[in-house]
């Protein structure tokens, strides 16, 4: 008798939760239709390939319609880094962090070598 009404509490216990949420949305397809739908956001494309026999989708974004969000998001703004950075773990510069691509030797080697030609991996404006 209780694994027959197991499933049937569930089921309420859910049905009560998404009500009292008050969402917008009552499936994962409505969810993703809103996520897609928002503005400025890249739409995803399906990409079929064929490898021997077996045939597979994909699915991805445009990277670059993504970055062009990203960056003309202002609740982002403080998240984006322009410019090399070196860390340190302590104030002797003993020893270097690398956490970050823009903390990394080559950002460092490739937009501070440049500075004299004005080419910066990411242009200003």
């Amino acid at each position: 008798m209780i694994s027959f009404l197991f499933p049937y509490c569930i089921t309420n216990s859910y049905v009560k939760i998404v009500d009292t949420l008050n969402l917008s949305y009552h499936t994962v397809k409505q969810l993703n239709d809103i996520i897609d739908n928002l503005p400025g956001r890249s739409h995803f494309q399906r990409k079929d390939l064929s490898v021997g026999h077996e045939h597979l989708e994909f699915y991805c974004r445009d990277v670059l319609e993504c970055i062009r969000s990203l960056y003309g998001d202002p609740q982002f703004t403080q998240d984006l880094a322009f410019a090399p950075e070196r860390h340190y773990t302590s104030h002797e510069r003993t020893c270097r962090l690398y956490n970050e691509m823009f903390t990394g030797d080559w950002w460092w080697a490739v937009q501070v070598c440049n500075l004299r030609s004005k080419c910066y991996i990411i242009p200003d404006k």
